[in-house]
């Protein structure tokens, strides 16, 4: 299980992400807002410890996060969108090269420069740099309520979700 939010923390994290694994859960903090490899990670031993220290600590709610799909085999466990080094599936990984899984096929990815607001953006341009836009649109056909959770974490206003949703 993954969860995501989007929160100014400190005026420096953007973005913070849980991954469940077998041996524990892992706290990714990211600096910018775009779907990328974070910037520092924490290890709890269960969910409930980190949702707690998320509470306590940057003041994140339990019904902030955004449940999101786990990664598939050998993808980055820290983006949103299935992400991979180049190789790696081939055991010859070409560290500093990745590719994203993007309509079927693998394509080349480059990490643009970093956001850290969504300050003049468009929707679309939001759903795509948070790499939300998949989940998104899987919400917005089986789980309304969701997509509306999306929307609001992305800085939408009331009026524009409801007229999306609609």
């Amino acid at each position: 299980m993954r969860k995501v939010v989007f929160q100014n923390i400190e005026e420096k994290t953007k973005k913070l992400m849980l991954c469940q694994t077998n041996g524990g859960v892992y706290l990714f903090g990211y600096y910018n807002l775009q779907d990328a490899s974070a910037d520092w990670d924490h290890f709890f031993c269960n969910m409930d410890d980190a949702i707690e220290s998320c509470l306590e600590d940057y003041d994140v709610n339990k019904e902030d996060w955004i449940t999101i799909e786990d990664q598939p085999k050998n993808c980055q466990q820290d983006f949103i969108i299935p992400t991979r080094i180049k190789g790696r599936e081939a055991g010859k990984p070409v560290f500093g090269h990745l590719q994203q899984f993007v309509k079927g096929q693998w394509v080349d990815n480059e990490i643009s420069a970093k956001c850290i607001s969504f300050d003049g953006l468009t929707g679309e341009q939001r759903l795509l740099t948070t790499g939300l836009i998949f989940e998104y649109e899987k919400a917005l056909i089986e789980d309304k309520a969701k997509a509306i959770k999306i929307l609001t974490a992305l800085n939408f206003d009331k009026p524009s979700t409801d007229q999306i949703i609609a």
